[in-house]
């Protein structure tokens, strides 16, 4: 009953500081009765996704490797080099995984993929890696289809339950204003920017599908002026204030949206893109825009990690094989990068060169690829790519 309750507070922890780094141990977990034929499904040690992923497969006899990521959840670490095959070969041998199971094969986190080498993770643990399904939910139904993933398992869907968490994270991070106007004694300040904590972040993140636009920062602009004229109505209609309140709640209300605006730019479930971009253009489109060039060899790796179905193979227009082309969602690239880190031939480069926002420190290689100029393309291959106007 106590280990109960530590591990409700512990999850209610990770709700409500959804950004900050809150560790499960490292180390070997049973679901179920596993043998030394069951899967092993690899997670990072952020709390809230260990636990998370023990619901999911509670039904099923296997192992958990929890490797450390620094307690962050597996794309953000993976993307920043905290999350990768070094750290998980340290957890198979730390616990000693090749004498507990017959077979050699890791089942990984496909959102990981930015940030591990499959070649030398298999050197340095001995053991394979097969990637699984963008949302732990969907394991049951990989491992039922043969550890195989379909487009649907493959898609980061961003639930309104993860939008949820999102916003609650957010909302703590921006108590530190109605903090301060508290300690400064402006009580009233201090309700009003709970208010507006609470009007601009939980509709933009829990309305986003209802919301008129395509990209999530042209939303929030259009929540933060919807809610900056109910203000001013507010202030000058209904329960008129004196100027300096009204600055005030003016100033408060723009504030608190331009941020959330901002820390949309770099939310990776969307789009990702730089400021200067936003400001220029109104839009936050990917500035990474891939290109595939004619020595790619078809092997299928980017396709397999994509969350967002940008990849699909096709037969050569030679008949000589097979490659890999892009889609018709090639333009709803996010930047995560995986692509780019699971090419073994390095075939895959930015349409737009070096612009694109950079934050992405695991592709060791990548300013080196995204410097290289374009091949000759072949007329089938010319048909997806449409330079988008920056």
């Amino acid at each position: 009953m106590l280990a109960r309750v530590k591990d409700l507070i512990i999850r209610a922890r990770c709700v409500i500081l959804w950004y900050n780094p809150i560790r499960f141990p490292v180390g070997l977990l049973e679901s179920g009765k596993p043998g030394p034929d069951s899967p092993v499904l690899v997670s990072g040690n952020y709390y809230h996704t260990v636990r998370r992923l023990q619901r999911a497969v509670r039904k099923i006899n296997c192992y958990i490797l929890v490797a450390d990521s620094a307690g962050i959840n597996v794309w953000c670490a993976a993307g920043v080099c905290d999350f990768n095959e070094h750290k998980i070969a340290d957890a198979v041998h730390s616990e000693g995984l090749a004498g507990k199971v017959a077979h050699r094969e890791l089942i990984l986190p496909q959102l990981g993929a930015v940030g591990i080498d499959l070649k030398r993770l298999r050197k340095e643990s001995g053991f394979r890696g097969v990637w699984g399904p963008a949302d732990l939910e969907d394991i049951p139904a990989f491992l039922d289809q043969g550890k195989k993933s379909d487009e649907k398992m493959r898609l980061v869907r961003f639930s309104q339950a993860d939008r949820f968490y999102n916003a609650v994270g957010v909302f703590n991070i921006f108590l530190l204003f109605p903090f301060l106007s508290w300690l400064a004694g402006y009580s009233e300040g201090a309700h009003f920017f709970l208010a507006i904590n609470l009007i601009e972040i939980f509709s933009i993140f829990l309305f986003y599908h209802a919301l008129p636009f395509k990209y999530p920062t042209s939303n929030s602009v259009l929540v933060g002026v919807i809610t900056l004229v109910a203000v001013l109505i507010d202030a000058v209609c209904l329960r008129p204030v004196t100027s300096s309140v009204l600055l005030f709640r003016i100033v408060a209300t723009i504030m608190i949206n331009f941020l959330v605006t901002i820390d949309m730019l770099g939310s990776t479930p969307f789009f990702k893109t730089t400021m200067g971009h936003w400001l220029r253009k109104w839009d936050n489109h990917s500035l990474f825009q891939p290109e595939i060039l004619d020595h790619c060899t078809g092997c299928g790796e980017c396709e397999d990690v994509c969350p967002k179905l940008i990849f699909t193979m096709e037969a050569r227009a030679d008949g000589n094989g097979k490659k890999i082309a892009l889609t018709h969602l090639y333009n709803e690239c996010i930047e995560c990068l995986a692509c780019v880190k699971q090419c073994p031939v390095e075939s895959i480069i930015n349409l737009n060169g070096d612009i694109y926002k950079h934050d992405v420190q695991s592709v060791p290689n990548i300013d080196n690829i995204m410097r290289t100029k374009p091949g000759p393309q072949t007329e089938d291959a010319r048909r997806f790519l449409r330079p988008i106007d920056y």
